[in-house]
């Protein structure tokens, strides 16, 4: 059985309920998880909405939040949205908490829902900060020389480490990359996709409802890419170039952000009434991690949980995910 690095090693059952157990046991309460101390935990129940056979089901097919979509160039330019201020606005107009992801449309050839979840933005983050804090690094080479990357956007060649131990460091390609500053940003950053194909990525596939009015055809970006492309901030801040910042699909969580996580991976438990074992409890999956997070949005707002402000937050690559 493979074991993730110590980086990025969670409790386990066990050493979750060898902790101090407090009672906040309401999903309305999830944004109290985030006052417990490291040596406490609680429980909830499980709370992936009726109606999806499992948490993965609910991942694929769950209602997303989508920030203003955008149709013509001529349309973003007369907008001059940033993706990250469609973000704010999207994600400050949430009336709930059930959702699997946000997502964005591309106007390219390839016009595949790009789709995120808020769980690969911080497990992106995390890697980001593993790679720097371990020393390990990760290498991104941008090929942005070309006169059509205005239009096309710049390819990016990444290579980020593995979670998992003894495991070989990833290799892939970052496309349509916003890089320059021009008008045509706005829908390079929309077109951004990779050839990248973890299993993660390769194994989640996704076949459409009767009911659904959109194709199979979803792009879901992971922590290697998100990972990947926060080093490539890094880099083009070193050399004045903000686009890549500025124009970035991934929303960048807060220490904040983090440190509730941490919480929801080593200090939760769910009482699950389908199990067989006698406490019936176990540790949240990932849809619960991804409706607590928009939980945790809806309570303090985008910008308090995914706006890195380096005055309040320090430097990404800084972050603390020790647990």
């Amino acid at each position: 059985m493979t074991e993730k690095k110590q980086f990025f090693r969670e409790n386990t059952k066990a050493e979750v309920k060898g902790k101090t157990f407090v009672n906040y046991s309401e999903l309305a309460e999830l944004s109290v998880i985030a006052s417990l101390e490291p040596d406490e935990y609680t429980i909830v129940q499980e709370f992936v909405p009726r109606g999806y056979e499992s948490a993965r089901k609910f991942m694929k097919h769950g209602p997303e939040v989508k920030p203003r979509r955008v149709y013509s160039l001529e349309q973003a330019v007369r907008m001059g949205k940033t993706p990250v201020q469609l973000r704010e606005e999207a994600f400050d107009s949430i009336l709930g908490t059930n959702y699997c992801g946000y997502s964005f449309v591309p106007l390219g050839n390839d016009s595949r829902k790009r789709k995120v979840p808020l769980v690969e933005c911080l497990e992106g983050a995390r890697l980001f900060a593993y790679a720097h804090q371990s020393g390990v690094g990760i290498k991104v080479k941008p090929y942005a020389d070309a006169k059509r990357v205005r239009i096309d956007g710049a390819e990016v060649v990444v290579e980020v480490p593995s979670r998992t131990q003894g495991e070989r460091r990833m290799r892939f390609k970052l496309t349509s990359v916003p890089y320059v500053d021009s008008k045509e940003k706005y829908i390079v950053s929309l077109n951004i996709g990779s050839d990248h194909s973890c299993p993660s990525k390769r194994f989640n596939i996704r076949y459409r409802y009767t009911d659904d009015k959109e194709s199979s055809g979803v792009v879901n970006m992971c922590a290697h890419e998100i990972g990947g492309y926060l080093e490539l901030i890094q880099q083009a801040i070193g050399d004045k170039n903000l686009i890549p910042l500025q124009m970035s699909q991934f929303a960048i969580p807060s220490q904040e952000t983090v440190d509730y996580y941490l919480r929801l991976c080593n200090n939760v438990l769910v009482r699950d009434n389908g199990l067989v074992s006698k406490d019936q409890l176990r540790k949240m999956n990932r849809a619960e991690k991804e409706i607590a997070l928009w939980a945790f949005v809806k309570s303090l707002g985008h910008d308090r949980t995914f706006y890195a402000e380096s005055s309040r937050d320090g430097n990404v690559r800084d972050y603390t995910w020790s647990i």
